[in-house]
């Protein structure tokens, strides 16, 4: 039973991020999604993925609009039996703008570099199932438990900063971001009767939503030398407050008990209970104005490419998440889950670009994502490992004022296993954006 609800402490990871760290997504344009190795680029996108280079962009303006479409699979093998999840974006956003005007550029960033999906778990998972029959059988040793789960998460960013061309060949930046955290979660544990599938009682249901603002600087350097550019970008860790709107959280099994079904600030009449004393004290975190960290990890990135021709540029990029230091307290008992990483994340990125006509780039990259988790990290409702991204894709040219990027992109994920669970996971990415200038 304590394990039950200690699990659902993980939730928060149920929407992890689709390229980049434990908790960053890093694909924000059309131009990732057919090469991610985009962190030295001086093209509209370098708005977010090299902002010092923005100081040399053409005199005037430049905008990038974006549109991701993104599936994943999330299956948890157990026993023979496999609990699918599923999360889908129809429509991730990103849009990206600058100004240059002399030695300066002027620029801003609006996208998701968090979240942006829906996770569900139609079958429930075999933790919640498991762990539900126990208290099942303490109504009727006859009975199982069922559950299902679905969980939202939102990060939204609006970055602005500028950029100062300090010579021909120097280029710096300062700016910062603003991050509009929005978690929700939903689900519930029933018993129920083998014979006919009928729901007997409510273990546990749960409507919660969680919002918070966090704010973070970012500085960058650009350095171009005859066909190579080189680039550097920290970004600060964003430390985020978030509180707890909790719309249910009940349980028609501990009613009795209880005297009423509503979870909220009832808690404290079981402290002394020898079976759930110590469940409803962690349980007191999920109640409504309860208060978490929720932190964005700060992000060191090198980057660099080189134009071997005219047509053909190569691109490398690396990429390292501070996710230890970031802070993320769970639902249940607010203990920090990033200290049970091994170390932190780190990235290794490689890309290539062939200009086959005047008007028509076609480009292909790869993305190594080495992550720090264990099976002490790992449970059916947070699970990553090292991942193997592979993207393709091409930019039309109308003219040199207007680009169409276009890519599609495939993640692996090696099978994590913790005690008899086993983790597949595969990420599937389609992009269209458009690039222009005046």
């Amino acid at each position: 039973m304590r394990r039950l609800f200690t699990s659902i402490a993980l939730v928060s990871f149920a929407i992890a991020s689709f390229a980049g760290g434990l908790l960053t997504n890093t694909n924000q344009s059309a131009s990732f999604v057919r090469n991610p190795a985009r962190f030295a680029s001086l093209e509209t996108d370098a708005i977010y993925f090299n902002p010092a280079g923005t100081a040399f962009f053409k005199e005037g303006w430049a905008f990038s609009v974006n549109w991701q479409m993104i599936w994943q699979d999330r299956d948890v093998v157990n026993s023979g039996k496999t609990y699918k999840g599923e999360v889908y974006v129809p429509c991730m956003p990103t849009l990206f703008a600058a100004y240059k005007t002399g030695d300066w550029t002027f620029s801003g960033f609006f996208g998701m570099p968090g979240g942006g999906g829906n996770a569900k778990f139609d079958n429930g998972l075999p933790m919640f199932n498991q762990m539900g029959a126990g208290l099942a059988q303490t109504i009727n040793p006859a009975l199982s438990a069922a559950s299902k789960f679905e969980s939202t998460q939102y990060l939204f960013s609006l970055q602005l900063g500028a950029a100062y061309k300090i010579n021909d060949n120097l280029s710096a930046y300062a700016g910062i971001r603003g991050n509009y955290t929005s978690l929700s979660y939903e689900g519930s544990i029933n018993a129920i009767h083998p014979a006919n599938g009928s729901n007997v009682a409510n273990i546990l249901a749960l409507d919660l939503t969680q919002t918070g603002i966090a704010f973070a600087p970012i500085l960058g350097i650009d350095y171009k030398v005859g066909n190579f550019n080189f680039a550097a970008k920290y970004e600060f860790r964003a430390i985020n407050n978030i509180e707890n709107d909790t719309k249910d959280f009940s349980s028609e099994a501990l009613g009795n008990m209880l005297g009423t079904t509503n979870l909220n600030g009832v808690l404290g009449n079981l402290a002394a209970h020898p079976l759930f004393g110590p469940v409803a004290s962690k349980l007191v975190s999920l109640e409504d104005g309860q208060k978490f960290r929720y932190d964005a990890p700060a992000i060191l990135t090198l980057a660099a490419s080189w134009d071997i021709i005219d047509r053909v540029k190569v691109m490398a990029g690396y990429n390292y998440y501070f996710d230890k230091d970031a802070k993320i307290e769970s639902l249940i008992g607010k203990a920090n889950t990033m200290q049970a990483l091994t170390r932190n994340t780190y990235e290794i990125l490689g890309g290539v670009e062939v200009k086959v006509t005047d008007k028509l780039l076609l480009s292909a990259g790869v993305q190594f994502s080495d992550f720090g988790v264990n099976e002490r990290y790992l449970s059916d409702v947070s699970f990553i490992d090292d991942s193997f991204m592979t993207c393709v894709g091409a930019k039309y040219s109308f003219n040199e004022n207007w680009d169409l990027n276009a890519g599609f992109c495939y993640a692996n994920y090696a099978h994590g296993v913790s005690g008899a669970s086993k983790y597949l996971r595969k990420t599937y990415n389609a992009s269209v954006g458009v690039d222009f200038r005046f």
